[in-house]
């Protein structure tokens, strides 16, 4: 089995809230708890997490007592690990046209909450974007169906889309999914 390289990325930093990425932990765990007992014991931080199935350490600390530069450092002493910084690359680069992609869709799912919360506030939160989806859809089926006189048997697809939606809305712990995918990926549940 291919060894991953221990490296150490800086995913996220401000004041008093840092995350890092070491991708290596999720095959050696028992590091992840070492990590973060060694950065307990650092002057000026709060808390440590550390998740091994993630790779993800999430340090909350004193923004005046301690930096991120400072905390990549101890992790560095640490570990071992050599840090990985963001290359700057030209224009052309195929990297730039990824993050062009993603800026796009960044931008299009926040135009999207953007006309939700427009007209949950028309409706004064009596209806949201969500509804009146399913609303206009359930609508539009009916109309099909009026004017053929036929019940048509939906594609094998889209019952397999509804049974794993129906799973996942049932195994959900509170029975209501997240409404941000993003910060459910990003959220520790320690």
């Amino acid at each position: 089995m291919r060894q991953l390289p221990r490296t150490i990325k800086l995913a996220h930093a401000s004041a008093g809230r840092t995350r890092l990425r070491l991708s290596w932990l999720h095959r050696r765990p028992e590091e992840a708890d070492a990590v973060a007992d060694a950065l307990a014991d650092v002057d000026g931080m709060i808390e440590v997490r550390a998740r091994a199935a993630t790779g993800s350490v999430l340090c909350l600390h004193q923004p005046a007592q301690l930096t991120a530069e400072e905390i990549v450092t101890r992790v560095v002493a640490i570990t071992g690990a050599t840090v990985v910084r963001p290359q700057v690359e030209s224009k052309s680069s195929a990297s730039d046209a990824g993050a062009g992609e993603r800026s796009v869709a960044r931008a299009l799912m926040n135009g999207v909450r953007g006309l939700d919360e427009d007209l949950r506030a028309v409706t004064s939160g009596r209806l949201d974007l969500g509804t009146l989806a399913a609303a206009s859809f359930l609508t539009l089926g009916a109309a099909e169906v009026m004017a053929t006189r036929k019940l048509p048997m939906p594609p094998w697809f889209n019952l397999a889309w509804w049974a794993f939606r129906t799973f996942t809305a049932f195994e959900h712990p509170d029975g209501v999914p997240n409404a941000d995918p993003i910060a459910e990926l990003d959220a520790d549940p320690s």
